[in-house]
C-alpha cells in the first residue's frame, strides 16, 4: 500500500488497512516520514483521517504530547487558511441570497441562548465571555471549521475567536485520544482500536448535542 492510498475516500471502509504494520509502511515512503504523514492525516478532509494519524503515531511511535500538538498544528493551519475564505463570504456573501439565508441560520442556531455582541459594543471583559465559551462548544461539539466561521461572523476579535475555536477541538482530540489510548491498553488489535476511535468521534458529538440545547437541529 502507497502512501497515498490511505487518503482515498474509500479507504475508511476497509479496515483491513487499519494496522499499524501497513501504516507504517506507507509511512516510510512518505515526504517528511511517518511524523509528517501524522499532520497530514490530521489535515486531510478526506479518508480515514484522524483516526488513521492516531493509529500511525501510536505505531511511530510518537509520544502523546506531540500526537496532541501535530493536531494542535493542524487547527491553526486550518484557521490560517480558513478565515480569509469566512471573511470574503462575511463580505460578499450577503449578496448571493442562498448563502446569506445559510449564514443567519448557522448564527441564530449556534448562539442560540447566547446574546451575540452589539457592532458598535467593545468585544471586551465579561460580555465576551459568554460568547467564546459559545465558540469553544461548537468547536468541541462539531468542528473547528463551523466554530471558526462562527466567530468569523461576530464582531469579535478574530485571535480570540479562533482561540476559543481551537480549544474546543482540541478538547474534543483530548478525549479521543485518551480514549484510543485506553482501548490501546485493553485491546492490541488495531482494528479494535480504529473502531473504538471512529465509534468516539460519532459519539462525542452526540452526547455534546444531548448537554448543549444550541447543538440541537432546531425543529421545521
Amino acid at each position: 500500500m502507497g502512501p497515498f492510498d490511505i487518503f482515498q475516500p474509500s479507504a475508511i471502509l476497509d479496515p483491513s488497512r487499519f494496522t499499524g504494520d501497513k501504516l507504517v509502511e506507507a509511512a516510510r515512503q512518505f515526504p517528511g516520514g511517518p511524523t509528517a504523514l501524522v499532520f497530514a492525516l490530521f489535515w486531510s478532509p478526506v479518508g480515514p483521517g484522524i483516526p488513521a494519524g492516531v493509529l500511525l503515531a501510536r505505531h511511530v511511535p510518537l509520544n502523546p504530547i506531540v500526537t496532541f500538538g501535530l493536531y494542535a498544528l493542524s487547527d491553526v493551519l486550518a484557521a490560517v487558511v480558513c478565515h480569509p475564505i469566512f471573511l470574503w463570504l462575511r463580505r460578499h456573501g450577503r449578496r448571493i441570497r442562498p448563502i446569506r439565508w445559510l449564514g443567519r441560520r448557522i448564527m441564530s442556531v449556534a448562539m442560540l441562548g447566547v446574546r451575540a455582541p452589539e457592532p458598535m459594543q467593545p468585544a471586551e471583559g465579561r460580555r465576551l465571555a459568554p460568547t467564546l465559551a459559545r465558540i469553544a462548544t461548537l468547536g468541541f461539539g462539531v468542528d473547528v471549521y463551523t466554530a471558526g466561521m462562527v466567530a468569523t461572523g461576530l464582531p469579535i476579535p478574530r485571535v480570540a475567536g479562533w482561540a476559543s475555536a481551537i480549544a474546543g477541538d482540541l478538547i474534543w482530540f483530548a478525549v479521543l485520544l485518551a480514549t484510543s489510548i485506553a482501548a490501546a491498553s485493553v485491546a492490541d488489535d488495531d482494528r479494535v482500536i480504529g473502531l473504538v476511535v471512529i465509534a468516539a468521534m460519532i459519539l462525542l458529538p452526540q452526547l455534546a448535542q444531548r448537554f448543549v440545547p444550541a447543538l440541537r437541529q432546531p425543529p421545521r
